[in-house]
């Protein structure tokens, strides 16, 4: 039976030449390898952002597992499947970042929205997160553990104000430190914004840029059941620049919840000088 998995070269993440570093690197470079380390924050704050870019930095293969509340022992530790009319089993994040740091040297597991596995799940990560960095396939008759030699990160995201997550449990907080990351300060998303545009921006775009900006600090304190993430901006940013200002606006204020539309269309018309309700995103 063959072993399926992803060559370590195609496990570095490429280089962001867009990112905007506030310190969070530094900090990465300093506790890295460390402790296992869990980046706690909102939506689109950049915590996954951060470790893609230190492992691009560093060139150092990354493997990460989208979890969420069907994540299960199949996704972290692999499964058994068909390739032609051999059976062939296919390893999870878990013996895969074991398995890359011992091919290559060192490895970074990402574990995206940690707080998002069930209870029951989250024992599986316990072996990996701490000094046994070693993972039972019990299906296997196998246990994938770091070689002596071997340099195996463990990090985690999660956003606490999430739907659908689950209190980690007193075992799994204890084998983790947390860092909580925050929005960028204001200068720094500003120059990230700016640096979107695909030209140098003119004033009226930086004007387009510093409204954006006040829209999402609002959004951040309003109780409008969703805070305007970094990635929010400047995906509307793009939209600009696609379909024009108007309709970039009103894809964006489309993420709130219909019972505060009306407060989002009038700190548009208030902040932009645009009238959501005459924008028509298809049609005439």
């Amino acid at each position: 039976m063959n072993i399926i998995r992803m060559s370590s070269d195609d496990l570095v993440p490429a280089h962001d030449s867009n990112y905007v570093d506030v310190g969070l690197l530094a900090l990465l470079d300093d506790l890295s390898y460390g402790d296992p380390l869990i980046l706690k924050g909102p939506k689109g704050s950049g915590k996954t952002l951060a470790a893609e870019q230190w492992c691009s930095q560093n060139g150092v293969p990354m493997v990460r597992e989208n979890c969420n509340s069907g994540t299960d022992e199949s996704n972290l530790i692999g499964s058994f499947g068909m390739q032609g009319e051999d059976v062939v089993f296919s390893l999870g994040a878990l013996p895969l970042a074991i398995e890359t740091a011992n091919d290559v040297g060192a490895c970074v597991l990402v574990l995206e929205e940690v707080n998002t596995l069930r209870p029951q799940v989250q024992s599986t990560i316990f072996s990996v997160a701490d000094y046994r960095k070693s993972v039972e396939a019990s299906f296997l008759g196998r246990r994938f553990e770091l070689a002596a030699d071997s340099l195996l990160w463990v990090l985690g995201t999660m956003n606490p104000g999430y739907s659908g997550t689950y209190q980690l449990n007193e075992a799994l907080r204890s084998r983790f430190d947390f860092v909580e990351v925050l929005y960028m300060p204001e200068k720094k998303e500003r120059e990230l914004l700016e640096s979107t545009f695909t030209t140098p921006p003119d004033v009226k775009e930086r004007r387009i840029a510093a409204g954006l900006l006040q829209f999402a600090a609002e959004s951040r304190t309003h109780d409008w059941t969703y805070a305007l993430s970094t990635r929010d901006l400047v995906n509307t940013v793009h939209k600009y620049e696609k379909v024009g200002l108007d309709k970039a606006l009103k894809i964006l204020a489309d993420k709130f919840d219909p019972e505060h539309r009306s407060a989002i269309a009038a700190r548009v018309q208030s902040v932009f000088a645009i009238n959501l309700q005459e924008v028509s995103l298809y049609g005439s």
